[in-house]
This record gives structure tokens, C-alpha cells and sequence, in this order.
């Protein structure tokens, strides 16, 4: 059977209404198949109702100029240090090249990230070479939309230079870069983080870099990583914080919004062992991955409409 708080939280969420954190914990845990199938009926049903039947999409190439960082996330199966075993960093040529090829498959979006490179400097300072980064695709290639730098990199510029995050991200959007991707948020619960990913950039950090961008006119995405050591309260946690960030953004008349959420199932298979190990599988879980995406549109939809699978 399913329970009334279920059937309750979801008449709810049909009429409108913001669930709480509380709630969505309640979707999280059920386990009964009928349980589980309405809650993603009412997903559905709140998809179409926010964003109709109309995926959009863009043709998009990804340019991760170097895997060479200083950070040590026990995730990423992408970090190197400059001496190891297939590190690389792209050179301007490279960079345009790819732009290029980009180009010549009718792409209408590069998406630039890559690691936290110490020796990345053009005279001295870590800007000047980001915003060369922006320049060698725009100056040829003005018509791309430049979806690039997460948080993290611009809390590593800003650290590099003594620089006020504003001043990083406006310079960053004067040379060109449209939008901010929401990456590096992981979970944003500190006690997460201190085991995932401790040199990265804290929770708050994180809010208010994304708060500093939309109120300088840059959109953003937003992220999840989902499905390894992180408990149902504290992936609400997270999307609550997400929530609480757009409506900040509406409710102040902020010119920048998150424009779509992302959930990102952990994947395993090439992560660093002691991660793998503790989650204890390489893949992400089907059913829970589903259920999460679909409690994260009836929590976040009526702020944050598009959600990308």
C-alpha cells in the first residue's frame, strides 16, 4: 500500500506546492514498487505541466585543456600530476583546432574546464591565461556560446591573484565566456566533501560564487553527484540549497539564473580504489538514480524547470 504521507506529499506537489527537504526524504526512501511508480508518475506529470514535451539540446564539444591539477578528489579518475603517465595540457594551436572542428560539425557551444593547473600563467598571473583560453576560441569563432570555468576555477584564479571573485568572473564574461557550468558542487554538505573532495572548495564558497554570478548577469548550471557515500537527508540538503540559490536569484531580480539542473550518478569503474572500494560497486544503481531524478523535478521544477538526464 502506499503510505498517506506519500500520497499527501505528491497531492501536494500536484497543486504547486514547494515540498520540504523532510518530504522529499520520505520519496527518497520508498522502496514499494507502486510507491516508487507514483512518484514518478507525478514527476511526469510536473515535467509536462513546467516544460511540456519539447527536449531541446545543443551541439555541444567539450575542450578540458589539461588533466594536470593539484587537487587529489578521491573520484576523479581524470587528475594528474605534470610528471605522470599521461598528463597533457593543450596548447593554443590545440585549442583552436578543436574550436575549429567544433565548428565544422555545427556546434553552437564549446564547454571549457579543466584541471587546477599551478604553472597555467601568462606573465606571472593565472587570469591572463584564462582569458587567453576565452580569446583563441572567440576572436575566430565569436557565433560559439563559451560555457566554461566552474566555481572551482574561479575561486583558483581569484586565490592565484588576489582577486575578488566578481572581479574573475567579470573579466571572464567581458573576454566572452556566456555561462558558468555548475560543476564542482559534488554534495554540498561539508561532511561529504571533507572524505570526496577536501581540497576543493567548501559549500558556501561554492553558493556564493554561483550568487556572485548570476548578480553579474552570468547564468549558470547545476550540479549533483549522486549514488556513493552521501545519505537521502543530505542529497535534499543539496537540492534545497540549489532551490534557495534560484529563488534568491528571482526574488532579488538577479539578471543571472540557474538554467538547468544535472544529476551525475557516481560511476566507479575507473575512480581511485579507496572510493571504488567504500561504495563498494562501479556503476550506478538504476533504480536509484531514477527515483532520484525524479524527486529532484517534483523539489526543484517550479524554480528550476529544465533538468537534463
Amino acid at each position: 500500500m502506499i503510505t498517506t504521507s506519500v500520497d499527501t506529499i505528491l497531492n501536494r506537489a500536484l497543486a504547486g506546492i514547494d515540498i520540504s527537504p523532510d518530504e522529499g526524504v520520505v520519496l527518497l526512501k520508498q522502496t514499494e514498487p507502486q510507491a516508487v511508480a507514483s512518484i514518478q508518475e507525478t514527476a511526469d506529470r510536473l515535467r509536462y505541466k513546467q516544460v511540456g514535451d519539447t527536449v531541446t539540446y545543443v551541439i555541444n564539444r567539450n575542450i578540458n585543456f589539461t588533466n594536470i591539477c593539484t587537487q587529489h578528489c578521491s573520484f576523479c579518475a581524470f587528475r594528474r600530476n605534470a610528471s605522470d603517465e599521461g598528463a597533457y595540457w593543450l596548447d593554443w594551436q590545440q585549442i583552436h583546432e578543436k574550436a575549429a572542428d567544433a565548428v565544422r560539425r555545427n556546434a553552437t557551444e564549446i564547454c571549457m574546464q579543466g584541471g587546477l593547473n599551478p604553472k597555467a600563467k601568462m606573465n606571472g598571473s593565472t587570469l591572463p591565461y584564462y582569458l587567453g583560453l576565452v580569446k583563441t576560441i572567440k576572436q575566430d569563432f565569436p557565433q560559439l556560446h563559451l560555457h566554461a570555468f566552474s566555481p572551482q576555477e574561479v575561486q583558483f584564479i581569484a586565490e592565484q591573484d588576489g582577486l575578488s571573485y566578481a572581479q574573475v568572473i567579470a573579466q571572464l564574461q567581458e573576454a566572452g565566456v556566456g555561462s558558468m557550468p555548475g560543476t564542482a558542487a559534488e554534495i554540498l554538505d561539508d561532511d561529504v566533501r571533507r572524505i570526496l573532495c577536501p581540497e576543493k572548495t567548501n559549500t558556501a564558497t561554492w553558493l556564493e560564487i554561483v550568487s556572485t554570478a548570476h548578480q553579474l548577469g552570468m547564468p549558470t548550471t547545476s550540479t549533483m553527484l549522486s549514488g556513493h557515500i552521501e545519505t537521502p537527508q543530505q542529497q535534499m540538503a543539496h537540492l534545497e540549497k540549489l532551490r534557495s540559490l534560484q529563488q534568491t536569484a528571482r526574488n532579488q531580480g538577479y539578471p543571472g539564473l540557474i538554467t538547468e539542473f544535472i544529476l551525475l550518478p557516481f560511476v566507479g569503474q575507473e575512480a581511485p580504489k579507496p572510493l571504488r572500494h567504500r561504495v563498494g560497486r562501479d556503476q550506478p544503481v538504476l533504480k536509484d538514480a531514477l527515483l532520484l531524478t525524479a524527486v529532484a523535478r517534483i523539489f526543484l521544477g517550479n524554480w528550476i524547470k529544465n533538468h537534463q538526464p
